[in-house]
């Protein structure tokens, strides 16, 4: 009888044993599935080279250093920013080249800038940030432009052509033909006058890129081709999209600048209206009506 009475007591003593110390152990147990998960998200698979030599490279996002980080990226989505302690956001399309301020390991983010206050926050895998860094990576291993070797194989060179062998053997003489009669000599023509060329056609310029269009816009504000605000005062540039405004087509440009109102100091934003490469008319982003 007393042995059962003490493999009973063993029985319920281990019981409770095994509940007082699983809680410790639990985190050593499952230590090796977290960090898997953790790794797995500062993987990024970058494509990288062109055409037959394109391979799929993957980067730590990790153990990237602060010498590698490119100054700017181009955005792959559209992100907002907006000046610190200012409520408007401006949209940044896919596509803008935007500064980098600093990189948040901690969550694989970018602190950017598209210029002047503005700021804003955008996944690292929103941006060509990590094909540049794989590019840097390969310029310093392999040097040049060139990131992949080329392994095709050289086209054969043809053998070199042999001249010709001379043909020193006598040549048969033909019978001389019997003289022809010399016809009269036909007229010369009078001479025609050269036709005058014709003036080339004027070649319409070609739409501007995100670039051109801030250059157009700086430059318009520089020549004084508005008197609302000046250069001084815009805290932002962004190229925007092509726009029918009343009944005509133009490119168009956003500039950010800070203007006193009723309401105390505002960034206001005004927008250019582009033609042939150059802005004709500014007008309010909002309203539509025109800044002189």
């Amino acid at each position: 009888m007393n042995k059962y009475v003490i493999w009973a007591v063993a029985i319920i003593l281990s019981f409770f044993i095994g509940r007082v110390m699983y809680l410790p152990l639990s985190g050593s147990l499952l230590a090796g599935g977290t960090e898997s998960g953790t790794v797995s998200q500062s993987i990024q698979e970058v494509r990288f080279g062109v055409g037959s030599n394109e391979l799929r490279i993957k980067i730590n996002l990790g153990s990237i250093k602060e010498a590698e980080m490119p100054r700017s990226v181009t955005l792959t989505k559209r992100v907002d920013v907006s000046s610190e302690g200012n409520s408007q956001k401006t949209a940044l399309e896919k596509g803008t080249t935007v500064q980098v301020r600093k990189m948040i390991k901690e969550s694989y983010l970018l602190d950017i800038s598209p210029g002047g206050p503005l700021t804003g926050v955008v996944p690292i895998a929103h941006t060509d940030f990590a094909q540049q860094v794989i590019a840097y990576r390969a310029r310093r291993h392999f040097g040049g432009d060139a990131a992949i070797a080329d392994n095709t194989p050289p086209s054969p060179v043809p053998p070199p052509t042999l001249p010709e062998v001379a043909d020193n053997t006598a040549p048969k003489s033909d019978p001389a033909p019997s003289p022809a009669p010399n016809p009269d000599p036909a007229p010369s023509p009078a001479p025609q006058p050269e036709p005058e060329p014709e003036p080339e056609p004027t070649a319409e310029p070609a739409s501007l890129n995100a670039e051109q269009i801030v250059a157009a816009m700086q430059e318009s504000v520089k020549g004084g081709g508005i008197k609302e605000f000046k250069f001084e005062q815009v805290e932002g540039w962004k190229a925007g999209e092509e726009e029918n405004v009343d009944g005509e087509m133009y490119q168009t440009g956003l500039a950010a600048y800070k203007a006193q109102t009723i309401f105390g100091e505002k960034v206001v934003q005004a927008k250019a209206l582009i033609q042939k490469g150059k802005v004709v008319k500014w007008i309010y982003a909002k309203t539509g009506m025109e800044i002189r």
